[in-house]
């Protein structure tokens, strides 16, 4: 997309720039505040909580623009491209890359959360779980949507 294919975008869609614009605004809100939040612990399990949940933020920001980006191909610019069927690859890989990550994270968090360990089992579900909504979502909607880029696929080799 060119610069001013975005600006004519965002001209004709307000409602949708603002948006998206609240959303990266949330999400930046969002990771300053865990960081500040791991910054100014006090006990080891604080930065490990914190921790945790910056992981699990990162894990759903990119689920959620991965999955938006898949809708916005095929329902609101109905264009179908080769992009459009590797984007479902794509997340099946940043879903398998998440669970190595986790496991990184999970062992990290394992030694250092100190005394606390009765707190582990709350920790490896919001740093394992996080992939856990978008991958039930992926069950539901993810035929509809290949049947759907398939279709347009067909439709556009039709009227070529």
């Amino acid at each position: 997309m060119s610069k001013t294919t975005i600006l004519e975008w965002a001209k004709k869609n307000l409602v949708g720039t603002v948006c998206v614009i609240a959303f990266f605004g949330f999400l930046v809100w969002m990771y300053v505040r865990e960081i500040n939040a791991m910054n100014n612990a006090a006990t080891s399990y604080d930065y490990c909580y914190h921790l945790s949940q910056l992981f699990a933020h990162n894990s759903k920001t990119i689920f959620f623009i991965l999955y938006g980006i898949m809708y916005y191909r095929t329902y609101s610019s109905k264009q179908y491209s080769k992009w459009s069927l590797r984007l479902f690859y794509i997340t099946a890989v940043i879903i398998l890359l998440h669970f190595i990550a986790a496991d990184q994270v999970f062992k990290y968090v394992f030694f250092h959360i100190g005394d606390h360990k009765y707190k582990l089992p709350s920790l490896a579900n919001d740093i394992y779980g996080a992939p856990a909504f978008f991958i039930i979502l992926s069950f539901f909607f993810m035929p509809k949507l290949i049947k759907d880029t398939l279709k347009l696929k067909k439709e556009q080799d039709l009227t070529i």
